[in-house]
């Protein structure tokens, strides 16, 4: 293992004391986009200002934006979003409804809340302080997950590692992980050491899954749809939950309050 991750596990770890400390406290681990954040209707905002489109969260079919109408193909879409980091508007988006009195509940029952987002790390000022704005004090540490360059700075709240979001939750011992994605909800539920998921949202992005090969340019919206000869394809789609397989579904965060009472009663979380 490099030093680089050897030092980030060894930080992760201490974010989930061991069984036998009294001052040990339950993680449940959180994704910030779309599930505390509405970055997606926000983005979809700054789109429609720039391009005169007319998109709303009913276009983001997938969770990948090129496979969605007007966003054009991997390339473009990356443009895309780098000018719309280069705004302040992160900062500006709204909270999640139910986000705020969810997170209450769930520090109520004694958890400790770890945020686990796979934004880059050359937001995590922005995202620190927006989490900070609408959630004071409820989140000790932002995990950032993915393969990105070093962060020139970092507060001593965020962590930045290249691990995934699979490992991250494990080496919290994360007793579940809320995410609006079903690729992270597949990869996490999945894992050879497996983390209990909420697939949140009643989002179309979620109910189908980006596959193997979905960066290249074929697989661009309006080059999937020319060659289906205008034929709505992503209604043939649909997410495919193997049995067995530690992941449920939770339309908001009542539902997500409901379900962490429930499990803590039946066992299936401490």
């Amino acid at each position: 293992m490099a030093d680089s991750d050897a030092s980030t596990l060894a930080r992760l770890a201490a974010l989930s004391p061991p069984k036998e400390s009294i001052h040990d406290r339950p993680v449940i681990a959180v994704d910030l986009d779309d599930v505390l954040c509405q970055t997606n209707l926000l983005v979809a905002r700054w789109h429609n200002e720039h391009f005169g489109t007319q998109m709303d969260l009913s276009h983001f079919y997938y969770y990948y934006y090129w496979k969605n109408p007007w966003w054009g193909t991997p390339k473009e879409t990356h443009l895309k979003v780098t000018d719309f980091y280069k705004t302040d508007r992160i900062f500006h988006a709204e909270i999640v409804p139910g986000a705020r009195e969810g997170i209450q509940a769930l520090r109520d029952m004694g958890y400790n809340l770890v945020i686990v987002t796979a934004r880059s790390p050359e937001v995590a000022d922005a995202s620190w302080q927006w989490v900070e704005k609408y959630f004071p004090g409820a989140f000790a540490h932002l995990v950032f997950t993915g393969q990105f360059k070093d962060a020139h700075k970092l507060h001593h709240n965020e962590i930045l590692t290249n691990l995934s979001k699979a490992q991250v939750c494990a080496d919290l011992k994360a007793q579940v992980l809320i995410d609006d994605s079903a690729e992270n909800a597949i990869q996490c539920s999945t894992a050879l050491s497996p983390t209990r998921v909420l697939l949140f949202g009643d989002y179309a992005w979620n109910q189908r899954i980006s596959k193997a090969g979905d960066g290249d340019d074929s697989m661009s919206f309006d080059r999937r749809l020319a060659a289906c000869g205008g034929k709505e394809f992503w209604k043939e789609e649909s997410l495919m939950v193997p049995e067995g397989v530690p992941l449920e579904r939770v339309k908001d965060w009542s539902e997500v309050v409901r379900w962490v009472e429930n499990a803590r009663k039946e066992g299936k979380i401490v």
